[in-house]
């Protein structure tokens, strides 16, 4: 009896590359995600340690120049923090984009291989029914 041959073991060899490819694309968007998340976390720590900075020089004589410098870093750590946000926003969406694309070839595969085990079973089913022919006839002519 020959062996089992799936006909579209090319199609599902395929699916499972696509589907690894698509998982490396939503981990790698999804470290994106965390590094952003890392950098607005250090620039918060940033804008803390500045404002401890300038409670500390409070005491004793004002230095203008100081108070300026810090504000003025102080505005531009708000401007980074506040562009941060709206790229990690972005890179969360395509984060999503990317995981729906995920499940959708994991969904495709399956369907292939769901379709592998039918045609198996029936492969199977079809042996056995053949293999009891066989020993029908034998038992007949014996």
């Amino acid at each position: 009896m020959k062996k089992f041959r799936y006909r579209l073991e090319p199609i599902l060899k395929i699916r499972h590359h696509t589907e690894k490819q698509r998982q490396k694309d939503h981990a790698a968007a999804l470290q994106q995600v965390c590094r952003q998340k890392e950098h607005l976390s250090e620039l918060d720590t940033e804008r803390e340690r500045t404002f401890e900075f300038q409670r500390s020089q409070l005491e004793g004589p004002i230095r203008t120049h100081q108070l300026l410098a810090a504000s003025r870093y102080l505005v531009r750590l708000k401007r980074d923090t506040m562009t941060g946000t709206e790229l990690l926003k972005g890179l969360e969406r395509e984060t999503e984009r990317k995981r729906l694309l995920l499940v959708q070839a994991s969904k495709e595969r399956k369907i292939y291989e769901k379709l592998r085990e039918r045609q198996q079973a029936k492969f199977n089913q079809e042996v056995e029914q053949h293999d009891r022919k066989e020993l029908d006839e034998l038992a007949v002519v014996t």
